[in-house]
């Protein structure tokens, strides 16, 4: 019954995909971010700005420190490939392989796994020390040694990575049900169903408040957890802010939504922000700035960093545009910081960028492709697209 359903879920997915599909790379916004700045105090722009340190979408180390790097690829990869860092390894996967490499001497382990047509590493992850894969299959393997040992296999269809706690797993399957996965025995039982809402699939952070954890199923769907059993509730945040904001329906969403001193961030793709306290009802600010959200980075001291198809924005904690750079870049893919110094990858390199002269101090030419995923690891950066992972080092 379950593979009947699986085929009619695919099925329906074919049959919508014109909504579910990524943004055309060639996508043109319709309105352009100038046309706000007609209306902006122009003494509310400053020309330099101390932000602090990056907090979200992941904290950055305030001790990395350099002023000129290197890239060096690593290893070639696939849209599919699945990158983490434990145990002071890389674990990559690539299609039915996955790579070991020692981040101290680059010593690399190759193993095989037996996996099934259209099966692939959705999730790795480390419980006692045992470096973990989980597969669209729900089938769970250990790295044992030399070999890949194969634990259990729960027979549940996923596309959606699991939320990793410490003793267990949540998993999501295809048809909107929740399951809790005890790690200490690897038991599984069903806990809840979502609905799930139209939206493009995306890499989600999980983000928590004081109360509550946050994940993004897709653009559209997200889901809440509450922090002491992690046990899944209806409690229509997102719906609650389309009745009250006064712009556009959020619902096309970048990431989940961030908390900072007790309202929620939320990020659309199409440029609108609303910053929202579910508690009270109450929007702090909220703003349109008429571009798509390609990337963002924000501060402990409350400052929004944007980038878009044109600009680099700097917002401030009370909704001002406090400073703006304008960029040439043709394919901007994704932003990140070293200490005050913004950098921009786009399709052709790395731009570390003077925000305060409105310059380009140095560009690092490298191809990179769609899907950027940043990783912050002590003194060194790692930067996987499509086809590579690359390190970023002195």
């Amino acid at each position: 019954m379950k593979k009947i359903k699986f085929l009619i879920f695919l099925f329906a997915l074919s049959s919508c995909n014109k909504y579910l599909g990524s943004v055309d790379p060639d996508y043109t916004p319709t309105n352009e971010v100038t046309e706000i700045f007609s209306d902006l105090d122009k003494n509310n722009l400053r020309s330099e700005v101390e932000f602090g340190d990056i907090i979200f979408p992941e904290a950055v180390n305030p001790s990395l420190n350099f002023n000129t790097f290197k890239i060096e690829k690593i290893i070639n990869i696939n849209k599919k490939s699945v990158v983490n860092f434990l145990n002071e390894k890389i674990i990559i996967s690539k299609d039915k392989t996955i790579y070991l490499i020692d981040k101290n001497n680059q010593n690399k382990f190759e193993y095989e796994l037996n996996l099934s047509k259209d099966e692939k590493t959705i999730s790795i992850f480390n419980f006692n020390e045992d470096i973990h894969l989980l597969t669209n299959r729900s089938r769970i393997f250990v790295i044992n040694s030399e070999n890949i040992l194969e634990l259990v296999d729960y027979g549940i269809y996923l596309n959606i990575p699991p939320i990793v706690l410490d003793k267990n797993l949540i998993l999501f399957d295809v048809f909107g049900e929740i399951y809790y996965v005890k790690l200490d025995d690897y038991s599984i039982s069903k806990k809840d169903n979502f609905i799930l809402k139209p939206g493009i699939s995306i890499k989600s952070n999980i983000f928590q408040d004081n109360t509550n954890s946050y994940y993004l199923i897709n653009s559209g769907t997200l889901l809440t957890f509450d922090n002491n059993n992690f046990d899944y509730f209806n409690n229509y945040i997102l719906e609650d802010l389309n009745i009250l904001t006064s712009l556009d329906q959020f619902s096309e969403l970048v990431d989940s939504p961030f908390s900072h001193n007790e309202y929620l961030y939320f990020l659309d793709r199409f440029g609108k922000i609303a910053v929202y306290n579910p508690i009270s009802s109450d929007i702090f600010w909220e703003l349109d700035i008429n571009d798509t959200i390609l990337s963002y980075l924000f501060s402990n001291d409350g400052y929004l960093i944007l980038l878009t198809f044109s600009k680099i924005l700097i917002i401030s904690e009370n909704g001002n545009i406090i400073n703006s750079y304008v960029h040439n870049k043709k394919s901007p893919l994704s932003i990140f910081n070293i200490q005050e110094n913004i950098y921009l990858i786009s399709d052709q390199g790395i731009s570390k960028l003077n925000l305060k002269d409105k310059i380009e101090d140095i560009f690092y030419k490298n191809k990179f492709t769609n899907n950027l995923e940043i990783f912050f690891q002590d003194q060194i950066i790692y930067v996987k697209d499509d086809k590579s992972l690359f390190k970023l080092s002195e």
